[in-house]
């Protein structure tokens, strides 16, 4: 019994016949006009774009002329790029400049956003506020929470989900708004 092979990818094809044909020619232009490290970065750019249009129905005729005239606008696309970010003319950041510590708007914000959810824990019924502890803050499951407290199973579900809702009605409320 003969395994059936599924035929291959006709873009795959394209592209390994592609490369065979134009890769040392094509590294060869981009090493006239581009840094040494760019050139690498050129080709998996230039095989990408081919790769997108060899999987067209019917592909493009791959010439020499189509292949380079795609080599110059990624090597235009790159250099273009790299002198618009200020190319080579990048400095070293000394490691003391940046801190991890959080900026004092974010100590700000962060100190308003636990006070915004202090309050609406503190609005929520005891149960619901117990059961979302336990669930949040302890990590137990619905559970080991049913019972601890010796209640359903469901009614366990049903307060943390109340009081997940309530949580985030009253937070949306206080402008504090999910992403």
């Amino acid at each position: 019994m003969t395994a059936s092979r599924k035929p291959a990818d006709p873009a795959v094809a394209i592209m390994a016949e592609l490369m065979q044909r134009f890769d040392a020619r094509l590294r060869l232009y981009l090493r006239r006009f581009l840094a040494p490290a760019d050139v690498e970065d050129a080709l998996q750019d230039i095989y990408l774009r081919l790769t997108r249009l060899a999987g067209r129905v019917p592909p493009p005729d791959f010439n020499a002329t189509y292949v380079f005239k795609t080599a110059d606008s990624v090597a235009r696309d790159l250099r273009r790029r790299r002198l618009g970010r200020g190319g080579d003319s990048h400095v070293e950041v000394s490691d003391d400049l940046a801190h991890d510590a959080p900026s004092p708007f974010d100590e700000v914000r962060w100190q308003q956003n636990a006070d915004l959810l202090r309050r609406a824990i503190a609005s929520l019924t005891r149960d619901q506020r117990m059961v979302l502890m336990m669930h949040r803050v302890e990590g137990l499951t619905l559970v080991e929470i049913a019972e601890r407290q010796r209640i359903p199973l469901r009614t366990t579900q049903r307060l943390l989900a109340d009081a997940l809702a309530r949580c985030r009605h009253k937070l949306k409320d206080c402008g504090w708004f999910e992403q």
